[in-house]
């Protein structure tokens, strides 16, 4: 008697069926898991803009931001009612149960968190590779933020020298055309720096966690 060999036309057509199969319920559990997180980033975003409202409002009733907030950044504090902002019902907080990062100054504040989605378009351009971000009050870089919001007078992710500790914030520098110069009298813009603790006072692009958009005498 001959012994067969190799797969029968209808066992074949059974294997590709199946495979077929185990491809379309892969497909969709990816895409469920990414629907999910579009949709966690959404609520991430409108979250911030409802905390962004409130801070606002606030601004336009006092003529300031309100000082006490290091209570946000916590935990607990998470869904409680927050009376500096009686125009927000509770504090929103992460869908993932996390507060969000919230940073006030006397005339700014910023809202941070991390989206999901790793390419969302509203994720500045170059995110991943820039240097020139650093919050170290919370530990924070580009590696575990995405995006924020903050006032019309800042950018959520430039210029905060706060806590740093690692510059000198009596000396002024400005870096014009690669050349760097102290400017005691004040510098406004793109090229202002605080020395930090560089024996060369080197304030050259690649120390940015020591650039501001102003300093010295004429600022605040």
């Amino acid at each position: 008697m001959k012994q067969k060999n190799g797969f029968t036309l209808v066992e074949l057509l059974i294997g590709i069926t199946i495979v077929v199969i185990l491809a379309i319920m892969m497909i969709g559990a990816f895409n469920a898991v990414g629907i999910t997180n579009k949709a966690r980033d959404a609520r991430r975003k409108k979250d911030l803009n409802r905390i962004k409202i409130a801070l606002e409002e606030y601004f336009n009733n006092r003529g300031e931001f309100p000082q006490d907030v290091a209570t946000w950044n916590i935990k607990s504090n998470c869904g409680k009612n927050i009376p500096q902002l009686p125009t927000l019902s509770s504090l929103p907080c992460d869908p993932k149960g996390e507060p969000y990062f919230i940073l006030v100054e006397v005339n700014k504040f910023r809202i941070i968190t991390d989206l999901e989605n790793k390419k969302d378009k509203d994720i500045p351009d170059g995110w991943y590779s820039r240097n020139d971000f650093q919050i170290p009050l919370f530990g924070l870089t580009t590696m575990n933020v995405n995006y924020g919001v903050s006032s019309t007078n800042i950018l959520w992710y430039e210029d905060y020298l706060a806590n740093y500790g690692g510059c000198n914030t009596n000396d002024c520098l400005s870096n014009e055309s690669g050349v760097c110069n102290m400017a005691s009298g004040g510098c406004s813009g793109n090229n202002c720096y605080y020395m930090d603790n560089d024996p060369n006072n080197n304030c050259d692009k690649n120390e940015a966690k020591c650039k501001v958009s102003c300093c010295g005498t004429s600022c605040d």
